[in-house]
């Protein structure tokens, strides 16, 4: 990493603390129920961490009561979606990054722009590191970050991969093909299952599109993909499989957990992964696990920021107090108890000044800053994207299949254009 790319994640990019606002106070008293993907009783980093901006909440607000209801992440956003069209659900969740657009979609997520952030300067929204307008739909608010995401770094092992792997794809593999022989395990692995969206293989594919001259989804909704840069990533995979044996044919049938248990257990040398899982591998890893950037066709691929959202039923009865949540768990208190414990990036830009970020415990975040600062690039979820997250990985499992890379993207693109339509 270049030394002012810390320096300008952790000076330039401090803005104004976002600031609560006085409200008024409830008054009578009030459980929200809160549905996150974070298990309470757990005692993993991510649950440690989430406790802690909790508390926040409760010490600003004891006159409220918070439910926390842990819901696995697989299925939150289909379970929220379910509950509140019945008539339910939770005045708070926590969902995943591809499920915002889909709960707008299906009309079952309340505006916030009357509960959250309301009197905020521009230079307030501006806080938040990334865009306002990822979670602005129809000229609404509807989410705000929980945290952020970098979902595409390199992980390798140190002690069982000797030097540094190269950032362009073709000596990245020529570069594994040694090790892998030596550790008599996958040199990379990934995961093709259409179970939890295929998030573990999008995350890396659609930054893998950008660096090939390709995209995931125009800002118009068209498929982005059907061209030779389209094409580049699945042949990049494929010659993994098949050229350089690699990569086991075996992983169309792998999750993102699967994958994940995968280099915790030293069952493959190296895969990509988001920064929000790093504190779940350094648990077994340690200072074994390495981070670095996303090899691409020609260098590193841009950087792939996105992050969890809380948003707010449609059909909540304590709006008010649902939102005093959303502002006490966004607020830089929360943020910064969250980044000490759990290693996730804050979702505000001003908590970087705090001097806990230039500590030796704090490397791992500077490390995704650097990245996400050397290499951006815009994204936006649109409505859908899950149906085409699970078509993606589908298409790829019928290549590993032997199916031509072109005929199988042509299939995606064709019932993408169908689901648009209705």
């Amino acid at each position: 990493m270049q030394p002012n790319r810390r320096a300008f994640m952790l000076t330039g990019l401090a803005a104004a603390t976002a600031t609560t606002l006085a409200r008024p106070a409830i008054a009578k008293p009030v459980t929200l129920t809160y549905w996150t993907p974070l298990d309470p009783k757990s005692k993993n980093p991510r649950s440690r961490g989430e406790a802690a901006m909790i508390a926040v909440f409760r010490k600003r607000h004891p006159d409220i009561e918070v439910s926390i209801q842990p819901v696995p992440w697989q299925v939150i956003g289909q379970q929220m979606m379910q509950a509140v069209l019945g008539g339910g659900g939770p005045d708070v969740a926590q969902l995943s990054t591809t499920n915002l657009p889909d709960q707008v979609a299906a009309d079952t997520v309340k505006p916030l722009d009357d509960y959250v952030g309301k009197h905020w300067t521009t230079e307030e929204k501006q806080d938040f590191l990334l865009p306002w307008s990822n979670t602005v739909y129809d000229s609404k608010k509807m989410g705000f970050y929980w945290n952020t995401i970098l979902n595409n770094q390199l992980w390798y092992l140190r002690d069982e991969v000797s030097g540094t792997p190269p950032m362009k794809w073709d000596a990245f593999a020529e570069f594994m093909v040694p090790q892998a022989k030596k550790a008599n395990k996958p040199g990379f692995l990934t995961g093709l299952s259409q179970t939890g969206n295929a998030v573990q293989f999008t995350s890396w594919l659609i930054p893998a599109f950008w660096a090939s001259g390709a995209d995931y989804l125009t800002p118009d909704g068209k498929p982005g993909f059907l061209n030779a840069g389209g094409e580049k990533p699945f042949a990049w995979l494929m010659a993994l499989i098949d050229k350089y044996k690699i990569t086991p044919s075996s992983i169309t049938s792998l999750t993102r957990d699967n994958v994940l248990d995968g280099l915790e257990g030293r069952r493959a040398l190296s895969t990509m992964m988001g920064s929000n899982v790093v504190s779940t591998a350094r648990r077994s890893l340690g200072n074994s696990l390495v981070l670095a950037d996303q090899p691409g066709p020609n260098g590193p691929c841009p950087a792939f920021g996105t992050g969890k959202f809380l948003v707010m039923n449609k059909q909540t009865q304590h709006a008010e107090a649902a939102g005093l949540f959303i502002e006490a768990m966004i607020s830089p208190d929360a943020q910064l108890a969250n980044a000490k414990i759990s290693g996730e990036i804050p979702a505000v830009k001003s908590v970087l000044k705090d001097p806990w970020f230039k500590t030796p415990q704090a490397a791992d975040i500077r490390s995704y800053l650097e990245y996400l600062a050397a290499y951006p690039h815009p994204f936006k979820y649109q409505k859908g994207n899950q149906f085409l997250a699970t078509r993606m990985a589908l298409a790829a499992q019928q290549m590993v299949e032997g199916k031509p890379i072109r005929a199988a993207l042509k299939e995606v693109a064709a019932q993408w254009e169908q689901q648009q339509q209705g």
